[in-house]
């Protein structure tokens, strides 16, 4: 018959010390704690050994944690921020925060944050898999560092249009083309400018069969991956003559701060209906927040208030970000709550 144990009273007090605990407490939470972390025993084995609920055998390993008997020591890298990544989480209600490690060099840094990019997709990327792409420098750089262990049945689609000036590594379409050559997968392009003459251009081209399809593969993907836009006079905009310089003037002095596949934004993650915005071919800020999940893929150190502005749009689920833009992100007074 088995000898009768001392099950404590679970009160939740987080500020208990194992020395606080009774004897017979003390001793069976670290019974239950050496089978579970040190020997390797599965919840429901230690139930039926200890004649416990596999529900009270959690609790007993939470109190374990909480009280100070179990203490987690996580040996990481040096150069993880997992403190900042947590703030990140809380203060813009995010799934995921990735920080990439502060470099002086631009280019180095853009790598950098490619190349965590590049993991976190290798870690979520599965068969059926759609991904819907945008353009951009640091969209652009994570095909380099993309290597997945095995060939991965999945479909990485253009999420909007690109442009004759814009660099190959940077063209929505190509990155797409790239992703797909690396796990094996296929490209779907979309042949269309980002912004057209006007809004009835950019009407007739949207009933065009291919480029409504490819827009409406787009837009019910698993996973987007997108790059944050500035306002500032060398953003890719200006550079590929999607946008002129005067025409970014104006959308700055309407408040724009960024924009996500062309869509503007303020720095409270405001929608501006701009003469631009009518003209794009690509997802909108709608179609984003149908999107399961919305990795942004940041660095450069002008856009804190750009990735601000998108954030607060509450797209983006996952951001993938350079340490010095996170820092500012995380350490800048509290703002309003995201919008809807």
């Amino acid at each position: 018959m088995r000898e009768q144990m001392f099950i404590p009273t679970l009160v939740g007090d987080l500020a208990l010390t194992p020395d606080d605990l009774g004897p017979d407490e003390h001793e069976l939470l670290a019974r239950l704690a050496n089978r579970y972390y040190t020997d390797g025993q599965t919840q429901e084995a230690l139930a039926r050994e200890f004649g416990l609920s596999r529900a009270k055998v959690q609790r007993l390993l939470d109190r374990a944690r909480t009280t100070g008997v179990v203490d987690i020591r996580i040996a990481a890298p040096s150069w993880l921020r997992l403190d900042l990544e947590r703030r990140l989480r809380e203060r813009f209600g995010l799934a995921e925060a990735i920080v990439a490690p502060a470099r002086d060099d631009p280019d180095a840094q853009r790598e950098e944050v490619a190349r965590v990019a590049a993991r976190f997709l290798e870690r979520h990327l599965v068969d059926g898999a759609v991904v819907a792409v945008s353009h951009g420098r640091d969209t652009g750089e994570v095909p380099r560092f993309f290597r997945p262990a095995h060939r991965v049945d999945a479909t990485f689609v253009s999420a909007m249009g690109g442009s004759p000036h814009t660099d190959s590594p940077t063209n929505p379409n190509d990155i797409a083309r790239r992703l797909a050559d690396r796990c094996g997968g296929r490209a779907v392009a979309l042949y269309a400018p980002a912004y057209v003459e006007s809004d009835a251009t950019r009407d007739e081209l949207l009933r065009h069969e291919a480029v409504a399809e490819t827009l409406r593969m787009a837009s019910a993907a698993s996973l987007a991956l997108v790059g944050i836009g500035g306002t500032d006079d060398g953003c890719t905009m200006v550079r590929t003559g999607s946008v002129s310089h005067d025409e970014l003037r104006r959308l700055r002095e309407a408040g724009a701060v960024g924009d996500v596949l062309g869509n503007y934004v303020d720095v409270n993650g405001g929608r501006l209906d701009s003469a631009e915005t009518a003209r794009l071919i690509g997802l909108s800020v709608d179609d984003l927040h149908r999107v399961e999940t919305v990795a942004a893929v940041v660095s450069e150190r002008e856009k804190p208030l750009a990735i601000r502005g998108v954030l607060r749009t509450g797209v983006v689920d996952v951001l993938i970000v350079d340490e010095p833009n996170a820092r500012i992100l995380a350490e800048a007074a509290p703002d309003p709550s995201p919008r809807p």
